[in-house]
């Protein structure tokens, strides 16, 4: 993943769990692992939509969860990090490797976020992230999951199994297919059920 999108999913991860204020950029650079400068080039695009603003003591809020949400999603590209498209079999195979570290993204997560029994739609092509190196020569050829690399932020962070709700967000979004447009569906609606300032409100 690009920097900009490990700023922007750290920034939409703490908002989603109640974090939306920031001390200042340094802070935001050390939880995503992103240098200073880099970090704040990446806010600026936020600035500009009004999903994060800036305050007067030289921090940070995100006014805008589903705004910043969005626009992660927007700017995700699941080419860009695929390591190798294979069938479910062999991606079970490897999985089932206890060397192997990895988490499940897309609508196996959503599942997961969303309570953890599946009422939405056939799970469709799976998405799984893990740090080791893979190539498409040691795995048949398929569609049924994609295997991504994972950043060293989402190693450290992602103990549960499962990506970030942010990083399952975007995938999805990202992802072809009417399975995962129905996750995405379902996961904006338990997320953004009520209008903002109503969560504000009742916080």
């Amino acid at each position: 993943m690009k920097n900009v999108e490990i700023v922007w999913r750290t920034l939409a991860d703490a908002a989603l769990d109640g974090k939306r204020e920031w001390n200042s950029i340094g802070d935001i650079a050390d939880a995503s692992s992103v240098a200073p400068s880099t970090t704040h080039q990446s806010l600026g695009r936020l600035l500009d939509i009004g999903a994060v603003r800036a305050n007067a003591r030289r921090g940070y809020a995100v006014v805008s969860p589903e705004k910043l949400l969005e626009a992660l999603a927007a700017q995700r590209n699941l080419r860009v990090d695929t390591m190798v498209s294979t069938t479910l079999p062999a991606a079970q195979a490897l999985l089932d490797d206890p060397e192997v570290d990895y988490a499940v993204s897309g609508s196996s997560a959503a599942v997961h976020y969303l309570g953890g029994r599946n009422t939405v739609a056939d799970l469709g092509r799976r998405i799984v992230y893990t740090t080791r190196a893979l190539t498409q020569a040691d795995f048949p050829e398929g569609g049924d999951v994609i295997l991504l690399t994972g950043d060293p932020v989402a190693a450290r962070s992602w103990r549960s199994g499962y990506a970030s709700l942010a990083q399952t967000y975007a995938d999805l979004w990202a992802s072809p297919g009417w399975q995962s447009a129905e996750f995405l569906r379902a996961l904006k609606a338990r997320l953004f059920a009520d209008a903002d300032w109503e969560q504000r409100a009742s916080a």
